[in-house]
Order: C-alpha cells, then sequence, then structure tokens
C-alpha cells in the first residue's frame, strides 16, 4: 500500500510538471524574444569606486569592496549613512535602456553588502532608515519601468550579507583588497570564523539572518510590486538549505509570471541558466533558455579608474554570437556615487542602440539557428510557414561567393543593410550566395555585414526546457 501511495505521488508530480510546460513556455515567451537586457549594480559602495584608504582594490569587481579590503563593520555601516546620491534619475537610467535597444532591467535591490536600496523594515540598513536621502530608488525604478513600458527585474542577494548579522560571507583573502599590516591574522581570523573578517558578523546564526531578514525582504519586495515584476536574479547560494529554498519558493507561487533565475539554491534548476561573463559552447545550453550576464567594463559596481570598456562593436558582436545560440545577454553598468553612469558607458550604449534600430530583426524573436559557419554567426527568425536566417559575416570571403550547409529553397537573399538582392544557388548539399564584389560598409565598425535569406520553408521548431515546474518536487517523496 505504501508503496502504491509513493507511485500515485509520483504519477501526481509528472502530470503537474507536465501540465506546467505550457504556462511556463508562454511566461518565457517575451524574454525569449527580448534578447537584451540591462543589469544594473549600485548602492554604498560606489561611494568607495574601489579605493580603500588610498588603495585600489587589487582583485575582482568593486562592489566586493566591504568584504576584499575587509573594512570594518561599523565603519562600512557609518560610511553607508552618507549615500545621497542626489544626482539619480530613474527615468533617465531606464531610458538609456530604453535607447540601447534592451527590453528589460534588473536592478540591484540589495547586494552582498547587504544595504537595501528600498524601504524594509526587516532591517534598518536601508535607504530611507539609514540615512537622510529620504527617498525608495528601488520604487522609482520600479515606476519609471511601468511609465517606459520597460520589464521589471529585481537582483537580491539572498545568501550573501556582510552588513546584516549573521548573513553568509564568501571567504576572500587579505592580498585580494589591499596590503594591511596584519594580513596574515586577519586571513586565519577569517578562515575560522567562515569568512567574516568583523565579530559584529557573528552575531546572529545563519538562519536567524534568513528568518528575520532575507525571507521578509523578499515577501516585502513581492507584496509591493509582485504584480509588475518579471525576473527575480538571486545570486550564489552556500548555506541556504532546500527547507529555505522551499520557503521562498512558496512566495513566489503566488506570482506565476516571475521568471526565477538558477541560483536560488545549489542544484536549484530556475527557468533559465545564468552562465557569467563568458558565452556558453552550444552543447552546454542546446534546448535551454539560457542568459549570460556581463558588465560594460570590468567591475560589476563602479570602479573609479575602470578603462576597460567593452566597445559598441564588442558588445554588438556578443549580442549576435548569444541570440546565434538561442540565448540572451544582460549587460550590467554601475552609476557612480552620485547616481550617474558614466558618460563614455552612455554613449556606448546609445551607440548599441542606433544598430539596434537598424538591425533589431537580428536580434529580437530570434531563435537558435544550429549553424556554425567558419565566416560568422547565424541567427534564425521563424514565422509562421517559413524560416529566415541572418547571416552575420565577419570574415569576408576572397572569391566573393558565401557558403552556407543546407540546400533549401530560397525565396530571397539580400543584404539587410539595402536591400540589394543576391545571387543564391543550390548544390546538393550547400547554397552559395554571390556577394557585392565590395565589401558594404556596416554602421560600426568592426561589426558583420548582415546577409538576409529568406527560406521557403519552415525549419524544424526546438523546444525548449523551462525547469520552473520541479519547484514544487523539490521537497520529494517519502518512500
Amino acid at each position: 500500500m505504501k508503496k502504491l501511495s509513493v507511485i500515485i505521488a509520483a504519477l501526481l508530480l509528472c502530470l503537474s510538471a507536465g501540465a506546467s510546460t505550457e504556462s511556463d513556455t508562454a511566461k518565457m515567451k517575451w524574454w525569449d524574444e527580448a534578447r537584451f537586457g540591462m543589469f544594473v549594480h549600485w548602492g554604498p559602495y560606489s561611494m568607495y569606486g574601489g579605493m580603500y584608504k588610498g588603495h585600489q582594490q587589487r582583485f575582482g569587481g568593486a562592489e566586493w569592496v566591504f568584504n576584499r579590503c575587509k573594512i570594518p563593520y561599523l565603519e562600512y555601516r557609518e560610511n553607508a549613512s552618507h549615500f545621497n546620491p542626489q544626482e539619480f534619475n530613474a527615468d533617465s537610467l531606464v531610458l538609456l535602456a530604453r535607447d540601447a535597444g534592451m527590453k528589460y532591467l534588473v536592478f540591484t535591490t540589495k547586494h552582498h553588502d547587504g544595504f537595501a536600496m528600498f524601504q524594509s523594515d526587516a532591517s534598518n540598513f536601508n535607504i530611507i532608515d539609514y540615512t537622510s536621502f529620504g527617498r525608495d530608488i528601488v520604487d522609482e525604478v520600479a515606476a519609471a519601468c511601468k511609465r517606459h513600458g520597460m520589464k521589471l527585474g529585481f537582483y537580491y542577494s539572498q545568501e550573501q550579507d556582510w552588513g546584516n548579522p549573521g548573513g553568509a560571507t564568501a571567504r576572500r583573502p587579505m592580498k585580494q583588497g589591499w596590503a594591511h599590516p596584519d594580513s596574515l591574522i586577519i586571513d586565519e581570523y577569517t578562515r575560522t570564523h567562515a569568512g567574516s573578517w568583523d565579530g559584529y558578523q557573528q552575531t546572529r546564526s545563519f538562519d536567524e539572518y534568513f528568518d528575520t531578514v532575507a525571507l521578509p525582504q523578499i515577501e516585502e519586495l513581492l507584496s509591493r510590486y509582485g504584480e509588475d515584476l518579471s525576473v527575480i536574479f538571486f545570486d550564489y547560494p552556500v548555506r541556504i538549505s532546500k527547507e529555505q529554498a522551499g520557503r521562498i519558493n512558496a512566495l513566489l507561487e503566488k506570482y506565476p509570471q516571475i521568471i526565477i533565475n538558477d541560483r536560488l539554491q545549489k542544484d536549484y534548476p530556475g527557468d533559465y541558466k545564468t552562465p557569467e561573463n563568458m558565452i556558453p559552447k552550444g552543447p552546454d545550453v542546446e534546448g535551454l533558455y539560457w542568459e549570460s550576464c556581463m558588465s560594460i567594463g570590468s567591475s560589476w559596481g563602479y570602479k573609479s579608474w575602470d578603462r576597460q570598456w567593452k566597445s559598441p562593436a564588442r558588445i554588438v558582436n556578443t549580442l549576435i554570437s548569444t541570440a546565434s545560440l538561442g540565448g540572451n545577454l544582460l549587460l550590467n553598468v554601475g552609476p557612480d556615487g552620485r547616481g550617474v553612469v558614466r558618460g563614455e558607458e552612455a554613449s556606448c550604449l546609445r551607440e548599441v542602440g542606433r544598430w539596434m534600430q537598424e538591425n533589431g530583426e537580428v536580434i529580437y524573436g530570434t531563435v537558435r539557428s544550429k549553424l556554425s559557419p567558419e565566416w560568422g554567426k547565424v541567427t534564425r527568425k521563424d514565422g509562421r510557414d517559413r524560416t529566415t536566417l541572418y547571416l552575420c559575416v565577419d570574415k569576408w570571403p576572397e572569391d566573393g561567393k558565401l557558403v552556407l550547409d543546407g540546400n533549401w529553397k530560397v525565396r530571397r537573399a539580400s543584404v539587410l543593410h539595402d536591400g540589394k538582392k543576391l545571387k543564391c544557388t543550390r548544390t546538393p548539399s550547400a547554397l552559395e550566395i554571390a556577394l557585392p564584389m565590395e565589401k558594404p560598409e556596416v554602421l560600426i565598425a568592426g561589426t558583420p555585414v548582415i546577409v538576409k535569406l529568406e527560406l521557403s520553408v519552415k525549419l524544424p521548431h526546438e523546444t525548449l526546457q523551462t525547469n520552473s515546474a520541479k519547484r514544487l518536487g523539490n521537497q520529494g517523496i517519502e518512500e
């Protein structure tokens, strides 16, 4: 009898997972078509700009200055009380994203430093209660997204928290921060105190932190913005248990439209995969929803001496690469302590936006092409009964002949930029496209020439997998 009940429970789980596939696919539709979003890392750490006691942080993103430079707990919190970004304008930020051709914005509501950019009853370490600024940043960003038709997403650090007692603390050696004369002593302390460098961080357990800060703050965000929220980006789980992840899931179930990444808890599947600072190999994301998050510079948070910004050409080429594999690009900016995105970064994004205005059909609404020619990348868009391929030509063939594996019937081949028609010849195993004698100019130097190949047929559809149905099944079945 007991075995029978187990079998029935298992069947019910399978049926519920199967039933949710259609709704999961529907909720992912806008995200899968958007392809391009803005990530925003911003908080009191931006006031440091990666500098502490006259030293440049030696390694990693400047949003980690609290941890890597081992700033004393009370010192960081006192400095955070002076956070007063009077020049921040939520409309300007959202419009910058829109001008860049981005379709959604993921804003950091609380990073690992523990400072909430929204009013919170769970911890006074927040923008309203701890500063004289007097404005709820998250509320302003949410309102601006609604005004300008931008999909809203939140980043929330559900586990690491260096500014609220009991939060998890990833151990980083002192050498990653600065040449502290007592580095050896500090490193030994962090080794024996689970990464913490200050006694205040150890005055509560992680379970107490989760119950009194993390879970209540997630509930606050959902209760205020859940109906308008499209994405939640959790980050780097280490300690959080399945039971604790299940309690968060219970809150999320009330908002089935929210798309969740795969970082809530270790081995948590989520709705999509999140490779970071890289474009994965095709086999690693086959049949999956995925998004690569990258920063426009060398740091997620504002780094005052950073000059390693990605060029417009590099961003465009990265977008093409991700779209060719059926993925999204979440590109980060880090406003400074005043709340301003650097002019060089803003200009770069607007240049990308100009390219997207002219060539957006190469990115938006595309699916994985499964084509990997030597001369460049291929994105694909499916209509009702026909497929269009966008051939992004990086290496211009010397003989003027572009060869693509696959001998499908072609309705029309043309240069996307000017619509010039190209001759296309079928061979037993490939298509041969006669390119113009002279390589056409491109809007941004270093980006590919794009050939639009309209087929007479619709290529086989690839069904993508979302694992969000497994949220309900994480509890397992008792035997």
